[in-house]
């Protein structure tokens, strides 16, 4: 009985390596899976809001832990008429089934950062000298 045990732990040992091997490299291919499709995801989102609004957000799309989708758009809150439109683009860029499960789609809306705004140029006077580097 002892050898039978013996020689099942030793099997099991041996194999062990080849198992969290085959295991690292199905979570390996799972993650990339699931990166490929929320990469996907955010160029169809993308897509369907710059073709209504042109390039005014830039949604960024993440698969949630329960398989349904978030999607974070900043825009400006202060702007209704542009906010509508973007939150109907990227809701459309969804299946109906998506769209008809309660909790599969999540839309995130933050507040657009506004540009900085540019200074311009200053332009020192020369003082006459030349730079040579010979």
């Amino acid at each position: 009985m002892q050898s039978v045990v013996l020689s099942s732990l030793s099997l099991l040992v041996a194999l062990s390596p080849i198992a969290l091997m085959v295991a690292a490299l199905w979570l390996s291919s799972w993650r990339q899976q699931r990166r490929l499709a929320e990469v996907a995801r955010q160029i169809a989102v993308t897509d369907a809001i710059h073709a209504v609004l042109g390039a005014v957000v830039s949604p960024v799309v993440r698969r949630t832990l329960w398989g349904g989708w978030r999607l974070t758009i900043p825009v400006p809150l202060d702007r209704p008429e542009i906010v509508t439109p973007v939150v109907e683009a990227a809701y459309g860029a969804f299946s109906a089934s998506e769209r008809s499960t309660p909790g599969r789609v999540e839309i995130v809306l933050t507040q657009q950062d506004r540009p900085a705004p540019r200074r311009a140029p200053v332009l020192v006077p020369a003082r006459g000298e030349s730079v040579s580097w010979t």
